[in-house]
């Protein structure tokens, strides 16, 4: 708690400190507003291309086709550098699979068209519409090979809207996070303005800019590290609370850019504080005695 002069009388402490606390909490908030924005545009980002690199294409072989002969396949097809992961899905899956999608046991009715297939996982570089197709292409040559099915639609429709997304996510944050740093910065230029009759006594005295300016700007890195560690905190608490609701889009594998972000809030405050607490102050100790009332 700030210690002020026995000259100042209660009423005049307690609106002091009041004034105090309430900066830290426009910090704080502002802080926090800007960081939960933050991590939005991660995590949505994030989110949005995990999409598009968990696309899958199912290689379809015809029925007289063996299965020593599709797994001999699979085995090749483990090395190409654009396959991650791969799996060959039986004739025995793919058929309980399909009779659960029709709703009864087709086979009593027609023979089963149904052979062994293999799944693969796409490398995220040739996650696009381009490089599926010419993937496609290349395993359709093989003579065993009768389709090759992948979400072609819904790739087109990543391909096409991910960089939209991301640009109006980025935009919404730059717009929110421009109208926080002028609240804030409104917020401390308040706090100094009530004092410039102060700021101009010292410098009537003899007091050097230097020596008026120092307190002020040890004020405002205070209040910034204490905005912060408020700000850092809510944030955490909203993350962890997140995570429980929605794992899939609030996810913490990624520890070291969470920590980033985190600590970037924290700095960001406690920055911000100094260079407006030290601009605000400038301004009142270069301003005329005239425009003081105004």
């Amino acid at each position: 708690m700030a210690k002020y002069p026995d000259t100042i009388d209660k009423i005049t402490k307690a609106r002091l400190r009041l004034s105090t606390f309430g900066s830290i909490m426009s910090i704080a908030l502002t802080m926090f507003f800007i960081g939960t924005l933050a991590f939005f545009a991660f995590f949505s980002t994030k989110y949005i291309r995990n999409l598009s690199q968990n696309i899958e294409m199912e290689v379809l072989f015809y029925k007289d086709i063996k299965e020593a002969d599709i797994n001999a396949l699979e085995q090749q097809l483990k090395l190409k550098p654009y396959i991650t992961a791969s799996r060959v899905s039986s004739k025995e899956e793919n058929t309980a699979i399909a009779k659960k999608i029709v709703g009864y046991n087709y086979t009593d009715i027609i023979p089963n068209p149904l052979n062994a297939s293999i799944m693969l996982s796409v490398a995220p570089e040739y996650a696009n519409s381009d490089s599926l197709a010419a993937i496609s292409n290349e395993l359709k040559r093989n003579e065993i090979v009768q389709d090759v099915d992948y979400p072609d639609v819904i790739v087109k429709s990543l391909s096409n809207n991910f960089q939209k997304i991301q640009w109006i996510i980025l935009g919404i944050c730059a717009v929110f996070m421009i109208i926080s740093m002028l609240l804030i910065a409104n917020c401390i230029r308040l706090n100094i303005y009530a004092q410039r009759f102060n700021i101009k006594s010292m410098l009537l005295v003899g007091a050097t800019p230097r020596f008026v300016r120092r307190p002020f700007v040890m004020k405002g890195f205070v209040q910034g590290i204490w905005g912060g560690i408020i700000a850092v905190l809510l944030i955490a608490a909203v993350l962890y609370f997140s995570n429980k609701a929605w794992p899939d889009l609030v996810d913490f594998s990624q520890m070291v850019p969470i920590a980033i972000i985190l600590g970037s809030v924290l700095l960001f405050s406690i920055l911000f504080s100094i260079i407006v607490s030290s601009m605000s102050v400038n301004r009142y100790i270069r301003i005329k005695d005239e425009r003081l009332y105004l």
